[in-house]
């Protein structure tokens, strides 16, 4: 089975920090682009919460079936627990447990804690929807609360399998927390046939967010039009989004489909060319 598709989440999410980018020095300009610092924590946050959900779904599965693939992807200190133990018996519970003390996992980025899941079925089933619950869980010293669901969606009309994702809760750190609700849907368009092959995963991504940053204000995300990412480039290589906190807006475009690091922010009607880090 594929994993593209969960660390591929993480990092097209990620990629919505170069909207701190554009930050200036100034305090007056710092407080104005705050929500746009603290929605792209947030995307951050939940989108290791999701992949350290999915991962540990399919590695589940693997381990059900006898396979041990999956399991040695996985970080060497988290302990995986499945029950019932078995392939047939549904609703099941999974767990991840990176333990009491910080972790770092092969991408660099420390955990502790738990990712419980609750799930009506295996992740690639149509129908299933699983409930994500992170336990006193911490992700480079942030501490994400609250409840991520997925809910595979099966198959649309253009033959893409769709997920539905909806979360709804905050992120804790040294600066103060985060209050965040998102609601996305991902829809795979190319790659799902190839098992093995994970280098041709596309996925397009589109759906809202809101939230209240550290200064209790807040913000509004749309996407635009949808967020095209893909394995094997680092980058969101097409579609945009709007972000709005008060009486503030920010465009973010991130061109037409090439692999490169180019995008635009709009504000106030001026266009600048920033370079996604």
């Amino acid at each position: 089975m594929k994993q593209s598709f969960f660390f591929l989440l993480a990092l097209a999410l990620s990629a919505l920090t170069i909207l701190s980018s554009c930050k200036k020095d100034d305090d007056d300009d710092k407080n104005k682009y705050q929500s746009a610092v603290d929605n792209a924590t947030a995307e951050n946050m939940f989108s290791d919460v999701f992949k350290q959900a999915t991962d540990g779904m399919i590695a589940a599965q693997d381990s059900a079936e006898g396979s041990k693939n999956c399991m040695e992807s996985m970080a060497s200190c988290a302990t995986l627990t499945i029950s019932p133990f078995d392939l047939t018996t549904f609703p099941k519970t999974v767990t991840v447990d990176f333990g009491t003390v910080n972790c770092m996992g092969t991408d660099g980025r420390y955990r502790r804690g738990v990712v419980t899941m609750t799930t009506t079925g295996w992740y690639r089933d149509s129908g299933t929807v699983i409930t994500v619950t992170p336990q006193n869980y911490y992700v480079n010293e942030n501490l994400v609360q609250g409840t991520k669901t997925i809910t595979n969606m099966g198959h649309n009309n253009a033959g893409n399998l769709v997920y539905a994702l909806f979360v709804d809760g905050t992120v804790t750190n040294s600066d103060g927390t985060i209050e965040w609700t998102s609601t996305r849907q991902h829809e795979w368009i190319e790659g799902e046939p190839t098992v093995f092959n994970p280098w041709d995963d596309v996925y397009l991504i589109t759906g809202t967010a809101d939230g209240v940053n550290i200064q209790n204000e807040e913000f509004h995300v749309v996407v635009n039009t949808a967020l095209r990412v893909q394995v094997g480039c680092r980058w969101i290589t097409a579609g945009s989004l709007t972000l709005t906190s008060g009486n503030f807006t920010m465009l973010v475009n991130y061109g037409d489909g090439a692999c490169d690091a180019a995008a635009t922010v709009t504000i106030n009607g001026a266009v600048y060319n920033i370079t996604m880090s």
